[in-house]
């Protein structure tokens, strides 16, 4: 299938969505990746932030692919027509089977006003999985996927983001990555990424869209044997 990510800033593909990404392109889907503002209020300044940014997406990215820049205003995503038009010129132009982006209970303006004009174009003619938000606040995920295998990629994709000093969200992505992983009993050193998806007509069911839940382990087989 065509897998559309789309993240507000140049670097919340790699934080919020990477190893789902990397799961889906591992089973064969095609992946494409829209970047929604120039990311220019964010950042250590050496130079030209806009470009600095740019370079440090495309490098984060470059396993999964070349992302497109659509350069809307940092901190302004909203319901300008711009901003509307320009998304959804990229909607018709790639006609994906899935998009995957961020979820409207999230803590950043930009994130929560891309979100709504995602769902605004989209309507009902392509499903929406959204991500999940920085420490899971307000976020209720129905849908968890295995991330372990990719994990190292995530973390050698979000160190590319130099302006951003990434150590802080490595740490941030580890202690999250992880915490999901531990709600499906998985054991430690395992990684996870949450997901929630809302079923509407005609998408109730998109399982067949994605890729692997972690395992379930037989915890009540292993506790009543704990007891014997």
């Amino acid at each position: 299938m065509k897998l559309l990510a789309i993240g507000a800033h140049p670097d919340d593909i790699e934080i919020f969505m990477y190893g789902f990404l990397s799961a889906c392109k591992n089973k064969g889907d095609d992946i494409f990746l829209l970047v929604a503002t120039d990311g220019s209020l964010g950042g250590e300044n050496n130079g030209d932030l806009v470009l600095q940014r740019k370079k440090e997406s495309e490098k984060g990215l470059n396993l999964l692919g070349k992302p497109t820049f659509l350069n809307l205003p940092d901190g302004c995503l909203g319901n300008d027509q711009s901003h509307l038009d320009k998304l959804r010129n990229q909607l018709d132009k790639i006609k994906p089977d899935l998009i995957v982006t961020h979820s409207t209970k999230d803590y950043h303006s930009d994130h929560i006003a891309l979100s709504r004009i995602v769902k605004q174009i989209a309507s009902h003619y392509i499903p929406i999985i959204f991500c999940d938000t920085m420490m899971g606040i307000n976020f209720n995920p129905n849908y968890y996927v295995d991330i372990t295998k990719y994990m190292e990629n995530k973390i050698n994709a979000i160190i590319c983001h130099k302006t951003q000093k990434p150590d802080r969200f490595i740490q941030l992505a580890k202690l999250m990555n992880s915490y999901r992983s531990a709600q499906c009993n998985a054991p430690m050193g395992k990684f996870a990424e949450a997901y929630e998806y809302k079923g509407t007509f005609p998408f109730t069911d998109i399982r067949e869209f994605l890729p692997p839940s972690p395992k379930v382990r037989s915890f009540y087989i292993k506790a009543i044997n704990g007891f014997l």
